[in-house]
């Protein structure tokens, strides 16, 4: 029992999930994990549960004896799933310490308190408190003043949960390991058309925390922006491209151009690169972005970029704390587009302060626009977001959605507020997909990003659902 069993879990067992189970991302935060583990000396064995055809089965087969410690990372519309795999892991072996990271632990004593079956819960960046909590667990040791970590005590005191001290963020990102992708099985990692050039395709984090503190996002890598520096993101690329034979990389940071210089000494270093061109994909704010610095990076294989552009409406804009105006994202998508990169956006309605009139000005936007692709949700206060306090406050709470996250068809409304009705939520959300996805010029561009007959599976899966989910179900 002297190896770590690191779970991780997502795309609801394949029970439901939007598309049918493809569109799979290897979870980074777990390889991060497991390549820190290995480095201090820790065996550990990943199990992605999503990637697997029978996870419950799988892991009703498989042998826990060897492990003196078990992880399960999460995302936070999985919540559930993770609870169910923490009981059926205690269930075969009662006295298997269990550990929950990942982003739903921003619901902090709330997992310990739902789930029996979880004993700790590590809040923040996961690597340093996962090593320290199972080099304690396999060596028997005290794990009570182990920063960073939740854990259940007899004493009855706030609920029978200890909150130990924070860990502070890890500020040197060049000092963590590569991420320890020999762990997982890369075939079954597989990006949908429209979200790649080239395979294969790997995903790059090149940054940790967020400055910005839009309303609607939970931080859980907090309010610091903390940056690799461009030879230690070079040297990632290179191993990537000389080990695994990558074509592609789909940087996953929210603004990969936050420090100007940084983009352009990266652009400096891939210039000079005596290797084959490497393609990637990038999300920037549009008031982090040049024409100069776009340039650059199209240069050194940059061919995608997405924005989160929200709203058209300013004034909804400000209320949410993005810190740009549409002026200011016209000007930014019109320079993308000048440079004939593929410009993603992303949208939602029903944000607080919105009305039928913004409402209506998000439509008028997104068809001025004339975006490459467009991803529109309809707006939901997760856990950890100060958007959830304030919607609880002021708006009419109808469902706490992300309980059931992964059996939502996203028309699901959790709240309403004074002026705009279910009904109009739902037809705007399913008019704007229908304008965007059902439009010829669109299905024709879309076919051309087809180049396998996952392509054309996968497709002909998402255009069902957004028939039956827009077309068959109007009301």
């Amino acid at each position: 029992m002297n190896k770590v069993l690191l779970l991780s879990v997502g795309n609801s067992f394949f029970k439901g999930a939007l598309w049918g189970g493809y569109d799979l991302e290897l979870p980074l935060n777990a390889a991060y994990v497991a390549a820190f583990l290995e480095s201090r000396g820790l065996g550990v064995h990943v199990v992605d549960l999503q990637t697997l055809a029978d996870p419950k089965a799988h892991l009703a087969a498989l042998d826990l004896s060897p492990y003196g410690a078990a992880v399960i990372n999460c995302t936070l519309a999985n919540t559930f799933d993770a609870y169910a795999v923490a009981l059926g892991v205690k269930a075969r072996r009662p006295e298997l310490p269990v550990a929950a990271m990942g982003v739903f632990t921003v619901l902090r004593e709330t997992l310990l308190t739902q789930c029996p079956a979880l004993d700790y819960v590590v809040v923040g960046e996961e690597e340093h408190t996962v090593h320290e909590l199972c080099a304690a667990l396999l060596a028997k040791a005290d794990v009570g003043d182990i920063l960073g970590l939740l854990l259940r005590t007899d004493s009855g005191v706030n609920g029978g949960v200890q909150a130990n001290a924070p860990r502070p963020f890890e500020e040197d990102l060049d000092s963590l390991p590569f991420p320890a992708r020999h762990k997982f099985p890369l075939d079954r990692y597989y990006p949908s058309p429209g979200k790649y050039a080239r395979l294969p395709q790997f995903s790059m984090l090149s940054s940790r925390g967020c400055k910005w503190g839009c309303f609607f996002c939970s931080n859980l890598r907090g309010k610091q922006m903390r940056l690799r520096s461009p030879e230690n993101m070079v040297a990632e690329i290179d191993e990537l491209q000389e080990r695994y034979g990558a074509r592609e990389i789909a940087f996953v940071d929210d603004t990969f151009t936050a420090d100007r210089d940084r983009a352009l000494r990266f652009c400096e270093l891939m210039a000079r690169r005596q290797k084959p061109p490497m393609a990637f994909r990038i999300a920037a704010r549009v008031d982090t972005v040049d024409f100069e610095l776009l340039s650059r990076l199209k240069d050194v294989g940059l061919y995608s970029v997405g924005y989160g552009l929200e709203s058209g409406s300013d004034r909804v804009l400000a209320f949410n704390k993005k810190g740009f105006t549409t002026a200011r994202a016209r000007e930014a998508v019109a320079m993308t587009r000048m440079l004939g990169l593929d410009i993603r956006g992303y949208f939602m309605v029903n944000l607080p302060g919105d009305t039928r009139e913004s409402t209506e000005e998000t439509v008028a936007y997104i068809r001025e626009l004339e975006l490459d692709l467009v991803n529109v949700q309809i707006a939901y206060p997760w856990p950890g977001t100060a958007m959830r306090e304030f919607v609880r406050q002021n708006y009419e709470v109808v469902e706490d959605i992300w309980e059931r996250w992964d059996l939502c068809d996203g028309d699901d409304i959790s709240f309403l507020q004074p002026g705009l009705p279910r009904d109009y939520i739902q037809d705007t959300y399913k008019r704007i997909i229908r304008e965007q996805y059902m439009n010829p010029l669109f299905v024709l561009k879309w076919l051309g990003h087809l180049k396998s007959w996952h392509d054309f599976k996968y497709s002909f899966l998402q255009a069902a659902s957004l028939f039956k989910r827009t077309v068959l179900r109007l009301s």
